[in-house]
């Protein structure tokens, strides 16, 4: 069954890989002399190539598991045993799929869908398991940790990056080869998206995780994958043995693979690299950068061959090249619809010139030329519209049913975790009704809410065991007593922390912090080139072994201090480690951090003529430089006063962005290099490019059409505009695109009530009132009506105006006098930012 190509292969990667497994590798041996000789080839696989954080994170009969369930699939199912070798090892056997917590779950994945298949073609299964997907889980934004697929499943809502994890999961679990796709970032809107991809007949088809359609390749996310400049996927070994797909190169643990070509228009792009001698610079690291969230994003990283080139196929959009090596830099722009190559010559650069001028930048989006025309008819629509309501009827009912109104009733305060917890409420219940102890509940309320999902009662009560002292309450809360550090999986880490240190190191290290910092740079390691950046180790893996990235190493010493009753935390802005003394937070990241302990900070004072307009990673950022690259502060959860925002920041070389998205997707941007001195006052008047109002918006006459409220009484467009422009939105209420755009409306309600702008919100039908994330957009935005469009005359103003009737939402700014002014279908971020500036700007007209 195995080849001796795959077994040679493992062998190799197994063995290069002895001293970093050096930790646990007494036990993968003993465990390996009891596996049979299949297992274990598969288990050197994958020891070979995981991201090695995992070795000390799971135990080897976790991934034993998924060993024995995938010769289990390739023995008994007949479409995995028509598999390729490379792609059932890749995309049927791989455990890790995205930056998930691993758990045992194939098994029971199995069991769940194995019967409600059988006898179905390989074509009939996928589309079936993908309502069993929709019947489990749904969309619903969160952060950025990737939350388990066992947890999807028992919450029954996440993000797009989670949903695609699970239905992967799913597909795998019965021997269906699947794949996550993902576009880093999209060009016409500031976002990313994941989805999934399937192996069928010899070639990849895609769809929407937990979106099922009656049809393959078709999605609401099809019409923006055509516009995107990069579409890739990530696998964990190299190991493949034909392929047409272009291959990226190696980032990490990751090898990625280039798809854009498949969704969309594309070009091939070469880009040549040379010293100031004009000679080739070979192995220079050369980033294509997309401007989205007002940040320059490094959507792929390459390296440049021994001719000093890289050759990639990007959509076409403007990027933002960038060739590094030490202190060699060089920069430039490309507009890939017009260009095919570009040429850079680096120059020693330590800093970048800080000429404290504004730039400005005219960056234009691909268009959308769809390159495929997959169409449901109409009785696949009705199926499908049928069999979604169903999918929707008994997900709500399964979670209704593990929510316990008595137990909840005792903690009010918790109705919303409990709420989110899903079959996890009684894990939330036994922590919470242990005993009086009056920091259970300040523990659990300092966790995020998502936390609700997957926590444990035994590891939260792990971190009870601290001592609040002479400290504030809010940083004892969140800085002692909390367990969550950044995104990391929740341990026990105290209880291991406090075992595994002397009594005399742990009362140096709580006497002097700064010694943990010297501890971990002589015991702690860290392999960039065998880890996947974007999963953090715990604490708890990094000290078993002895290996960890930057940022985990930052947890581990919040973690060391806290297990020692030291509150600590990672500064919010620029994520470096600091203790808490003398009423202050202090950092203690490097030596230039003891510097800046005894060197004045400098203050940057920002002027925007209506600060509520400016959004942090939407239309501005600011970034430090740090040596290779600007880093982009989290400055997030700051907001302008008025219009003004002072920043306290250290001395050093800073990069502001702005950036104004049209409604075409294009951006009128600027940037501004400076540098600020030690104790220095500085003002910067941010700016953004005006456009007149006539370029912004269209003047369409719509067509009469007839809305009627909730009570049954009629109404007309010249009704609703009546008082002035209104936006018209026909919702999806529970679908992603529609979501994203609800969700948006709660972040910019107070702006939105201060301009009293007005919506008239267009349902399917009542039952949308129920939906959550719609209920709190409705109780946050004061001036919205509601209706329904019983005569079907959304795809006639859709037409009209020139956009997609099937690709909701429709968002329509409606003008008095019947007059179409702007519209968007789908998925479109940051749509409802732009049309209440169009909306403000119209009725100043």
């Amino acid at each position: 069954m195995i080849s001796e190509n795959l077994r040679k292969y493992a062998t190799e990667k197994f063995e290069r890989r002895r001293e970093l497994l050096a930790p646990v590798m007494p036990v993968i041996e003993e465990k390996l002399k009891q596996c049979s000789e299949e297992e274990a080839v598969l288990m050197k696989f994958l020891y070979g190539t995981m991201p090695v954080r995992d070795a000390g994170e799971y135990g080897f009969d976790l991934f034993l598991s998924y060993v024995k369930h995938a010769l289990m699939l390739r023995e008994k199912v007949a479409w995995c045993k028509e598999l390729p070798e490379d792609v059932f090892v890749n995309y049927v056997l791989y455990d890790r799929i995205n930056s998930e917590d691993i758990t045992d779950c194939r098994p029971f994945f199995y069991e769940q869908i194995m019967g409600r298949v059988a006898g179905m073609s390989l074509w009939e299964a996928i589309l079936e398991i993908n309502y069993w997907c929709a019947e489990h889980a749904t969309y619903e934004a969160t952060d950025s940790r990737t939350a388990s697929p066992m947890t999807m499943y028992r919450s029954g809502k996440g993000r797009c990056g989670e949903e695609s994890t699970f239905a992967v999961t799913a597909y795998r679990s019965v021997g269906i080869a699947a794949r996550q796709v993902y576009t880093p970032r999209w060009a016409h809107c500031d976002d990313n998206h994941a989805w999934v991809e399937v192996f069928v007949n010899g070639e990849w088809h895609f769809l929407g995780a937990c979106e099922p359609e009656e049809v393959l390749d078709t999605g609401w996310f099809s019409g923006p994958a055509n516009r995107a400049i990069l579409i890739h996927t990530r696998n964990f070994s190299d190991y493949v043995k034909e392929s047409n797909e272009e291959y990226l190169g190696k980032e990490g643990a990751l090898h990625y693979f280039n798809h854009t070509s498949f969704y969309g228009r594309t070009k091939l792009v070469k880009i040549l690299v040379k010293d100031e001698n004009g000679k080739p610079a070979a192995g220079v690291h050369i980033a294509v950068e997309i401007l989205n969230m007002a940040e320059f994003f490094p959507a792929a990283v390459m390296i440049a061959d021994a001719d000093g080139e890289v050759q990639m196929t990007l959509g076409l959009g403007d990027i933002r090249v960038r060739a590094f090596d030490g202190i060699r830099r060089a920069e430039a722009m490309m507009r890939i619809e017009e260009e095919d190559s570009l040429e850079l010559v680096l120059r020693e650069e330590a800093v970048p010139e800080a000429d404290d001028r504004w730039q400005t930048l005219e960056i234009r989006a691909p268009k959308e030329v769809p390159v495929r025309n997959i169409v449901a008819t109409k009785e696949q629509k009705e199926r499908n519209a049928a069999r979604m309501a169903e999918a929707e009827r008994l997900r709500k009912a399964r979670f209704a049913a593990c929510f316990d109104e008595k137990k909840a009733a005792a903690y009010p305060e918790a109705e919303e975790i409990f709420q989110r917890a899903g079959e996890n409420f009684e894990e939330v219940y036994t922590f919470l009704s242990k005993d009086e102890n009056p920091n259970r509940k300040k523990l659990l309320f300092s966790l995020a809410l998502k936390d609700a999902k997957d926590l444990k009662a035994s590891v939260l009560e792990d971190h009870l065991d601290c001592e609040q002292g002479d400290l504030p309450e809010e940083i004892f809360r969140k800085d002692l007593l909390c367990p969550r550090i950044f995104l990391e999986e929740l341990t026990p880490y105290r209880s291991m922390i406090r075992e595994f240190f002397e009594e005399e190191t742990k009362h140096s290290f709580a006497e002097q912090p700064e010694r943990i910092l010297d501890y971990l740079k002589k015991n702690i390691t860290f392999h960039a080139e065998e880890e996947y950046d974007t999963i953090m180790a715990t604490p708890v893996g990094v000290l078993t072994m002895k290996q960890g990235s930057p940022l985990a190493q930052k947890i581990l010493f919040v973690a060391i201090c806290r297990s020692l009753n030291v509150a600590a935390r990672l500064n919010p802005v620029t994520l470096e480690p600091e203790y808490y003394s003398d009423g202050a937070f202090h950092s203690v990241e490097t030596e230039a951090a003891v510097l800046k302990e005894k060197t004045e900070s400098a203050v940057l004072t920002l002027h925007a003529e209506d600060g509520s307009a400016w959004k942090y990673y939407q239309t501005w950022t600011i970034g430090k430089w740090n040596g290779t690259v600007f880093e982009t502060l989290n400055y997030e959860e700051t907001a302008f006063d008025g219009k003004t925002l002072d920043l306290t920041l250290e001395p050093g070389c800073y990069r502001l962005i702005t950036s104004m998205r049209m409604p075409n997707g294009d951006q009128h941007a600027a940037y501004r290099v400076f540098e600020l001195k030690a104790g220095e006052a500085k003002e910067i008047y941010l700016e953004t490019v005006k456009k007149e109002l006539d370029e912004l918006l269209e003047h369409i006459e719509l067509p009469k059409i007839r809305l009627e409220d909730l009570d049954g009484t009629d109404c007309t467009l010249n009704d609703l505009t009546k008082d002035g422009p209104i936006l018209l939105a026909f919702l999806g209420t529970g679908e992603e695109p529609t979501e994203h755009v609800l969700n948006e409306l709660i972040e910019i309600a107070e702006r939105w009530n201060a301009k009293d702008a007005a919506m008239a919100a267009v349902l399917r039908t009542k039952a949308d009132l129920e939906n959550a994330t719609f209920r709190k957009a409705r109780a946050a935005i004061r001036n919205m009506s509601l209706y329904l469009d019983p005569a079907d005359d959304a795809p006639v103003i859709a037409e009209k105006m020139g956009i997609d009737a099937e690709k909701l939402p429709l968002l329509i700014l409606v003008l008095p006098g019947n007059i179409g002014g702007r519209a968007y279908a789908g998925y479109n971020v940051g749509s409802v930012g732009l049309m209440l500036r169009l909306m403000e700007e119209a009725a100043k007209a």
